[in-house]
């Protein structure tokens, strides 16, 4: 055989990869909306990164660590400009608030290399 498919088939997977982790990200951010304007107004709006770490963590899992790492920044930016105030803004004012996104940022970083798949023998690019 003249290994065009196996090129095929590789080029293929990486751009289905490609695919997989952009929708994975903004599965995240669009997530990370709906759950700032259901908590928005809420006593328990500083707490919502805490809980969101669950949605890094299985999109992590589903659509692999690329995709749990850039959610995770998309959600962490998404809660900061959304829901907390001062609304649509970076800044937040509330130092529990702060805390959370930190803890998130951290753990949902964490979580993305610790629960993606494991990648076959195709080098990742």
């Amino acid at each position: 055989m003249n290994g065009k498919p196996t090129s095929d088939r590789t080029h293929k997977t990486r751009i289905l990869r490609k695919v997989d982790f952009l929708i994975g990200a903004v599965i995240c951010m669009i997530a990370a909306l709906a759950v700032s304007v259901i908590a928005a107004g809420h006593s328990w709006e500083t707490l919502v990164p805490l809980f969101f770490i669950a949605v890094l963590a299985l999109i992590a899992l589903l659509f692999g660590s690329r995709a749990g790492i850039l959610g995770t920044l998309a959600a962490a930016l998404v809660f900061a400009v959304f829901l907390f105030s001062p609304l649509g803004r970076l800044q937040v004012a509330s130092s529990s608030a702060r805390s959370n996104l930190g803890w998130m940022l951290l753990i949902g970083i964490a979580f993305s290399f610790l629960f993606a798949p494991p990648t076959s023998g195709l080098r990742r690019q």
